[in-house]
């Protein structure tokens, strides 16, 4: 057999040529047929490439040969394998082997090797770790390696970017949870305005009144007087506060058209008892921001002896302007309010008794009546009361009670009033009596100078 490139003549089993290195399945087919369907021989490139290492001075040209022959045996058996199934052609094959897997072999650069074989280079083959162009199967394998090991310092940087990215998100969630929000959460809460608490202040006003002072023994003549009432003002706008200054106005203003109308000698009068109010005060005793309460002072004659000095109390919702009971307003039951006038009566009675009458008797009579409205026929001689009074009004001590003339005992012993349940700090206590006095301190008397 002979090698169909130099024409060297060659051993039976060699695989390729000593002199070029054209592998002999190139050369001449096989003479061993397998069986059509069999699978095609395995071909081992190690111990190929063992063969081809074994002349220590065979040329370059020679062992870049042997890479060839092994990528050429594996496509000749694969081609060969397809041949034989198809037509038996063994010359075919060879022909094919011929043609192809030595252009396949050398079609780049085909003296690159006999050229480094006779310049003596070394026999250890030149690995071409070009991904580009794999020209042996070595080659081919390197290049893969090459790219691996590439590849795994680039898999390892995308699992630390994932981790440190994962990481961060998590510490970043950590922080938005833990700091950030809490801390807006909490300046939100300090941020956000907190209703406007509204505020109150009294204005005492005043009306003009023009008073008879007495149509019998001084007919024709008159007193000028000045009527006190509060004024309350809300530093903003209140329906609820614009309703009680209404009503305490109005209430006012009745009493004052009355007494500036009412006759002032005995011959106006037609023989008839006329009573006309000859004093009347009212005084705000309590505010909050839920209730306003104010104690009604008024002194009435129908020109016998003496005339009745009369005291009630009105509470007022700040929220709707409607009049409340003081009893209620406190935060007392009725049937704790009866009980609370009596202990209270019976401890003033104590250390001040009555000139005409019993502890007992008096507290009979004052419990008796003490829940009974003014306006209602209690003995309060009172024509033109506020809406709701009462026999009690709150003032900063707690809720006082303020009994009627004769109620203690004769006129002259007077009225008392008189606290019945101290409020929440107070330093007064159950049975001490309460002074509120009037603006111009008016006695009742009915006792002034004429114009």
């Amino acid at each position: 057999m002979y090698c169909t490139k130099c024409g060297t003549k060659l051993p039976r089993d060699a695989r390729f040529c000593m002199n070029c290195g054209k592998p002999v399945a190139a050369i001449a087919p096989t003479k061993v047929v397998e069986p059509t369907g069999a699978p095609a021989k395995a071909v081992n490139p190690a111990a190929a490439s063992r063969e081809a290492a074994a002349p220590a001075a065979a040329p370059a040209k020679a062992v870049v040969s042997t890479f060839a022959s092994e990528a050429a045996d594996s496509g000749r058996n694969d081609v060969s394998s397809s041949d034989a199934s198809s037509n038996g052609s063994l010359q075919s094959d060879s022909s094919f082997s011929d043609s192809s897997l030595e252009s396949a072999a050398f079609a780049d650069e085909p003296e690159k090797s006999c050229e480094a074989g006779a310049c003596g280079a070394s026999s250890v083959p030149q690995e071409d770790v070009s991904p580009k162009r794999p020209e042996t199967l070595r080659g081919a394998v390197n290049a893969t390696k090459h790219r691996s090991r590439r590849r795994v310092p680039m898999v390892v940087l995308v699992a630390l970017a994932m981790a440190l990215a994962a990481g961060t998100a998590y510490a970043a969630y950590r922080v938005y949870t833990d700091v950030w929000l809490p801390a807006q959460q909490t300046q939100n809460e300090q941020t956000v305005e907190a209703p406007e608490e509204i505020t109150y202040s009294v204005e005492t006003r005043s009306m003009d009144v023009s008073v008879p002072v007495d149509p019998y023994d001084a007919p024709g003549k008159r007193e000028a007087q000045k009527w006190y009432y509060p004024h309350i003002e809300a530093s903003t706008q209140s329906d609820a506060v614009d309703k009680i200054n209404a009503a305490l106005e109005e209430s006012m203003r009745t009493d004052v058209e009355k007494t500036n109308a009412a006759p002032d000698t005995a011959k106006d009068m037609g023989g008839a008892i006329v009573f006309i109010c000859q004093y009347r005060s009212i005084t705000l005793t309590y505010i909050d921001n839920d209730i306003v309460c104010v104690r009604d002072q008024r002194y009435d004659t129908g020109w016998g002896p003496h005339g009745s000095t009369t005291v009630t109390g009105c509470a007022y919702s700040l929220e709707t302007g409607d009049p409340i009971d003081p009893v209620s307003a406190f935060g007392l039951t009725p049937e704790q309010a009866k009980s609370a006038v009596a202990d209270a009566v019976t401890v003033y009675l104590a250390t001040d008794p009555s000139d005409i009458l019993s502890t007992n008797a008096v507290v009979r009579d004052i419990t008796n009546m003490c829940l009974m409205s003014p306006a209602l026929g209690s003995g309060v001689d009172v024509e033109n009361p506020l809406d709701g009074c009462s026999h009690f009004y709150i003032a900063s001590e707690g809720l006082v009670f303020a009994t009627e003339d004769y109620q203690m005992g004769s006129y002259a012993y007077g009225r008392r009033e008189i606290l019945v349940a101290p409020s929440d700090g107070s330093l007064a206590k159950i049975g001490d009596t309460v002074a509120v006095e009037a603006p111009m301190g008016f006695s009742g008397s009915g006792q002034a100078s004429s114009q």
